[in-house]
């Protein structure tokens, strides 16, 4: 049985799960993930237990469909689903790729707004590569934020994972659609961590090993980071799978050995990493003058999945599979989940701020609650002016609409001395003013807060 607040999240273009495994770890609760391939919903049902997966194409399935396996999951489900996140294939965007705005998977960015539009979350996050943005495309995006505006407040974010305790430089763009008002970005991570700092403690691997598994005697700061953000429930923490490394002819060794640190061997055009910089973008398959896999910094090979892995902050527990070459395309593929994390952990801030009348109004004034009301109670009654109050603190909001503008002003009371916030802006269509009413009231609180602090303290 979930709670009212069950945080429920609906997964589309899964993957491997990298966008869902920060969003778990932020307090969210995956329910349904859905992607077309087989074989990569196999390595997603290997770590997330709890969740119920189908494979389909997302231009297969409706919305109704989606709701029954919700309702099949959880029968005391109330029908509101808080998230649907994903990632549409980029490569027809991509810069390693054709960029063909024809490409099939061009289109599968309106195929996801569609769909979330019909299941009608609180809010949604996509996740594309930054070429998404470029006026090639302007044809797709803009019908996609066309039919964006009709129901959500669209905010557009760029980030780099390294800024986010990633060692690697992988930047995306993230589209962040909210009922409720803009979402800033998030904050750059205080940790940043280089290709050396995550891989110097996984054991020396042997050129030529066929070993996959190893076991490691103790881990440095950057596992044990992983570790904490994303906890596992393994019998056996220090063993590692993953770590069978490529079998390279004399020659490619030879090749790789030479190759400078931080600069592209010429014939295969793999680069070899930096012990004190940032891993580049590690891709599904090779692109233009760039190899799928780089050169490890202190060995004459290639990276092993376990080290791909390190570079993409995947914990240590995380499996997957057998197949050196699909899990090397899973993780090209996926979000890096110390970036969904930090995205996730936003979302989740952004969520809780729109509570806060309830939770202040409540808690930070002495005085039972005398007519307080509660946020679905507002959105029911749809009135133009909401009056809050509790013990001495009064809160009235007022919303009026003046050549097509919708205005709101917000008073609150406390003590004899009046806070007054006034703000123009007009919501998307098909929108209720609650969210203005409840992100107006969040700031008068704020504001009260401090008021108080600077009075009492």
């Amino acid at each position: 049985m979930m709670s009212i607040n069950k945080n429920l999240v609906v997964s589309l273009f899964c993957g491997i799960g990298g966008l869902d495994l920060g969003f778990e770890s932020a307090g969210f609760d995956v329910g349904i993930a859905i992607d077309n391939n087989p074989k990569v919903l196999e390595l997603y049902q290997l770590n997330f237990l709890n969740t119920t997966v189908l494979c389909r194409d997302i231009g297969d399935i409706s919305a109704a469909e989606i709701r029954e396996l919700i309702q099949n999951k959880y029968p005391d489900w109330d029908g509101e689903i808080t998230a649907v996140i994903g990632g549409p294939p980029c490569q027809g965007f991509s810069v390693a790729g054709k960029q063909n705005p024809d490409d099939d998977r061009s289109q599968l960015v309106i195929k996801f707004i569609n769909l979330v539009v019909v299941l009608n979350p609180t809010m949604f996050v996509m996740e594309n590569v930054p070429a998404i943005e470029w006026k090639k495309f302007s044809e797709i995006t803009g019908n996609a934020i066309a039919l964006i505006g009709e129901h959500y407040i669209l905010s557009k974010w760029l980030l780099t994972a390294s800024d986010y305790g990633v060692p690697q430089k992988r930047q995306r763009a993230i589209w962040v659609g909210s009922k409720f008002g803009e979402v800033i970005t998030p904050t750059e991570s205080d940790k940043k961590f280089s290709v050396g700092e995550a891989l110097a403690d996984l054991t020396h691997i042997p050129i030529n090993s066929q070993t996959d598994t190893w076991e490691l005697t103790q881990k440095d700061e950057y596992a044990e980071y992983l570790d904490k953000i994303f906890p596992g429930t393994s019998k056996f923490p220090n063993i590692i799978s993953g770590c069978q490394a490529t079998a390279h002819t004399p020659a490619t060794q030879q090749k790789y050995g030479d190759t400078i640190p931080g600069e592209k061997e010429p014939t295969t055009w793999a680069k070899r990493l930096s012990a004190d910089g940032f891993s580049p973008t590690l891709r599904a398959g090779s692109g233009n003058r760039t190899a799928a896999r780089p050169i490890h910094y202190q060995y004459a090979r290639v990276i092993t999945v376990r080290e791909a892995a390190r570079l993409h902050s995947f914990p240590d527990w995380f499996d997957f599979g057998t197949s050196k070459l699909a899990a090397h395309k899973a993780i090209g593929n996926s979000v890096p989940p110390m970036l969904a994390y930090a995205i996730a952990s936003q979302i989740s801030a952004h969520l809780e701020e729109q509570l806060c009348p309830t939770i202040i109004s409540q808690s930070a004034v002495s005085g039972s609650a005398s007519a307080l009301r509660t946020r679905s109670q507002l959105h029911l009654l749809e009135l133009e002016t909401v009056e809050t109050s509790t013990g001495n603190l009064r809160i009235i909001h007022s919303t009026t609409q003046q050549l097509g503008s919708i205005n709101h002003s917000t008073s609150i009371f406390f003590g004899g001395n009046n806070i007054r916030i006034d703000n123009t802006r007009s919501p998307p269509k098909k929108i209720s003013s609650l969210p203005y009413i409840q992100s107006a009231i969040c700031a008068s609180l704020r504001l009260l807060q401090r008021s108080t602090q600077q009075r009492f303290c």
